[in-house]
């Protein structure tokens, strides 16, 4: 499926943006491609629990080593917009301050 000529201009080739153009347009109910970048089923992209854990190890070793503060002047607005996926309304900006001072905290 993922090297379908019908299916991808230029399936052979490296183009990881390939899912990013046309990304708000389909849906889940059609056969858009663009959902299923990892497979599914039983051909399902194995490293996905890896991915998933490496995800959570890397946002809390993120939130450990770091005070996360708000550019000054500037409230926390978490309202959002809807559509194929919530977002923020605006943009979230944090500023990350080092917990520690030497470098040995951090390894």
């Amino acid at each position: 499926m993922q090297r379908d000529p019908e299916a991808w201009e230029n399936p052979m080739e490296f183009q990881p943006e390939r899912f990013l153009r046309d990304a708000g347009k389909g849906d889940f109910q059609e056969n858009s491609y663009n959902f299923l970048p990892f497979g599914s089923g039983r051909r399902v992209c194995p490293g996905i629990p890896l991915a998933e854990k490496m995800i959570l190890y890397v946002v809390s070793t993120l939130l450990l080593s770091f005070e996360w503060n708000l550019p000054q002047g500037t409230t926390l607005d978490l309202s959002e917009k809807f559509g194929l996926v919530s977002k923020m309304q605006q943009p979230l900006i944090a500023i990350p301050i080092a917990k520690y001072s030497s470098l040995e905290h951090y390894l």
